[in-house]
């Protein structure tokens, strides 16, 4: 049955009691691990992110396990091995090529420096239907006020059609490309230094100043959904599913909105996972109050500490992509205009006859920012 998509609270694990403190360390708060593995049939999702949480008072963000043992073997007993990436440390990659397969089996190994081992549960890709027919439409949501950024926006519906064999669970994602014109922000006075550290350099005495630099070619920044969408075929097996709210988009300017759309078809274990997490938040009201025990694992476990609890979920599932690039202009009734944000600060650039003077900053390559053309990019 359909699941309302709600905010996604999953990125960091935080402790919400006041512990007893000695030596920097919360004495009775636990340290969790955290293994967020995706096995997919498209290269380009495939990734396993491994972390730690501290019970440090000065490390509050999970930290990155590093140089561990990765690898999956499939019902053939083929084994392939996940090495860590340079950045952002904490994620390992398949070899070039790898890609998994509708109707294989896979199951997830990792072995950390220091000896823990942890092993998932044999979790199977599945077929995903095509998406069919999408619409997307401008509305507003009269229950917030006219200068909230929530009021008004445009909400994406599509059309698929189930899969024949009952027990098909589906998950909606998307991304967000937008072409960057500002690769660098200098705050309290800072300047970038383009010989030696690349990077911001504060003065001796800060200030107010904010210095914004333009990007030194082709850049985009990648935002992603913050939203849960999960759905199940148990009311719908084999009928054709029509009008699924699937994203719900800002109206901050009138230009065309790069929008990749991203169904896939995950495992019981999978949604039964996000769905817990999803009842969580909607019977507690707050984000902040989901319990910790929503959040462990249902498909890998400790095998050297079986009383260990581990966070996050081996994914496997398949995936079909559709690519829109909506013109806001369309559909939007007199009276609504777009929210927009003043960017602080002021562009810096070279001073009048400066000789050797730069001005522009690298495009940094991460998660939410590439240099590398998006697939179907027009504009």
């Amino acid at each position: 049955m359909p699941i309302k998509y709600i905010p996604l609270f999953f990125a960091a694990f935080l402790f919400s009691c006041v512990q007893p403190i000695e030596n920097f360390v919360q004495k009775d708060s636990n340290s969790y691990m955290t293994i967020e593995a995706d096995i997919a049939d498209d290269p380009e999702l495939c990734k396993i992110r491994i972390t730690g949480s501290a019970n440090r008072i000065l490390s509050v963000l999970s930290q990155p396990v590093t140089k561990a043992e990765v690898y999956i073997l499939d019902n053939n007993g083929v084994k392939t091995i996940f090495k860590e990436a340079a950045k952002p440390l904490g994620t390992y990659l398949p070899p070039a090529g790898f890609v998994g397969k509708v109707g294989a089996s896979y199951k997830l190994f990792v072995r950390t420096l220091i000896g823990n081992q942890y092993e998932s549960t044999v979790e199977t890709m599945k077929a995903v239907p095509e998406i069919e027919n999408t619409i997307v439409r401008f509305e507003a949501f009269e229950q917030y006020a006219k200068v909230d950024p929530r009021r008004a926006g445009f909400t994406v519906y599509l059309d698929f059609k189930d899969l024949p064999n009952q027990g098909d669970y589906y998950m909606w994602n998307w991304k967000h490309y937008e072409k960057a014109q500002i690769c660098k922000t200098c705050t309290d006075g800072a300047r970038f230094d383009f010989v030696r550290t690349l990077d911001c350099v504060a003065p001796r005495f800060p200030n107010d100043n904010i210095l914004n630099y333009l990007c030194d070619g082709n850049c985009w920044d990648i935002s992603t959904n913050n939203d849960l969408n999960v759905f199940s075929d148990v009311l719908t097996n084999g009928q054709r599913v029509v009008g699924r709210q699937v994203a719900r988009l800002p109206f901050d300017g009138y230009g065309f909105y790069y929008f990749r759309l991203e169904q896939r078809s995950v495992t019981k274990n999978t949604y039964s996972f996000y769905q817990s997490l999803i009842s969580s938040v909607q019977s507690s009201g707050s984000l902040f109050d989901v319990p910790a025990e929503t959040r462990f694992s249902l498909n890998i476990k400790s095998v050297t500490k079986p009383e260990e609890r581990v966070l996050g979920i081996f994914n496997v599932f398949s995936v079909r992509k559709k690519i829109f690039n909506i013109d806001r202009r369309i559909g939007v009734p007199e009276g609504y205009t777009p929210i927009t944000f003043s960017v602080p600060g002021e562009i810096y650039s070279c001073p009048p006859g400066s000789a050797n003077c730069q001005d522009r900053t690298p495009c940094v390559e991460g998660s939410t920012r590439t240099k590398i053309t998006p697939e179907g990019w027009v504009f």
